[in-house]
């Protein structure tokens, strides 16, 4: 997580100053909207990767229910015994 949050941080700092820049603003301008823009998409970037796990952790452990209930419906050893 920690790496995906440092990604989407110089993401925002990139976008932040580029869009600074071409706007004409000034030096501590463009520098304050980078470090906005950083800490912004960094959270942004942090929130969809617990979304995104989450959601697989989901789909994972319905697999898992899923082929548990098939295999419980499979006949097992004792019911082929006949008595």
């Amino acid at each position: 997580m920690r790496k995906f949050m440092i990604t989407g941080a110089l993401l925002g700092f990139v976008i932040g100053g580029s869009s600074g820049v071409a706007q004409g603003a000034g030096g501590s301008e463009v520098f304050w909207r980078a470090a906005v823009s950083a800490g912004v998409l960094g959270f942004l970037m942090r929130w969809w990767w617990g979304v995104w796990r989450r959601s697989l952790h989901e789909a994972q452990m319905k697999k898992a229910h899923a082929m548990t209930e098939a295999m419980s419906k499979l006949p097992g050893d004792a019911d082929r015994v006949v008595n």
